[in-house]
């Protein structure tokens, strides 16, 4: 046996931990994003209750007595939309990557080794793959950013039938802006995720 394989090993046990580490950062911040995404759709469909609810809960919860305008507040959630779907993509083509890593750090250290009997992040992960973790998989990297998609493309429609109203202002500029920069991070985190995985 080689004297390479307990450095081997921590290597992999350490990237295991790290990953395992993102994998939580990652579902909270789902958390974050869904309930960013509830607030966006609440201020779609009841924008003066909501305005009313999220000024009280500032003033409540934070001691915050300023009356804000319901376009800022706006702005607010599509930019708060924007970091949380940023981050959320970043962590997961990054445990996507890992784990491309973990299998290539499985195969040396099984090649040291001499047999195949370190393959549970590898071998033993994908062989029997589950439906119902298919349908998950297909959930979290398809439907997910298809549903956010649509959500945020209806709430922006509804931002923009006012401005047709209305007339343009900086919130409805920047809140445009941020759509387009949540668009392209969608689009782009789609085809990076099944560009990688062929």
């Amino acid at each position: 046996m080689s004297d390479l394989i307990p450095t081997i090993y921590d290597h992999y046990k350490d990237t295991c931990s790290v990953i395992n580490e993102a994998v939580k950062r990652r579902d909270r911040l789902m958390i974050f994003v869904l309930v960013t995404v509830g607030i966006l759709a609440i201020q779609g469909l009841f924008p003066t209750i909501s305005n009313v609810v999220i000024n009280d809960v500032m003033n409540f919860k934070f001691g915050i007595t300023l009356k804000l305008d319901f376009s800022v507040i706006g702005s607010i959630v599509w930019f708060l939309l924007l970091i949380f779907t940023l981050r959320y993509f970043q962590i997961n083509v990054f445990i996507e990557r890992q784990y491309s890593y973990v299998h290539k750090i499985e195969g040396i250290l099984n090649g040291e080794i001499g047999k195949e009997i370190i393959t549970r992040e590898g071998k033993s992960y994908l062989s029997d793959y589950p439906i119902f973790s298919d349908w998950m998989c297909l959930l979290y990297t398809l439907i997910f950013p298809l549903l956010l998609i649509l959500t945020a493309t209806a709430k922006i429609i509804g931002e923009l039938l006012n401005i047709s109203m209305y007339g343009w202002s900086l919130n409805s500029g920047l809140n445009f802006g941020v759509f387009i920069l949540l668009l392209i991070s969608i689009v782009l985190y789609l085809f990076v995720h099944y560009k990688n995985n062929k």
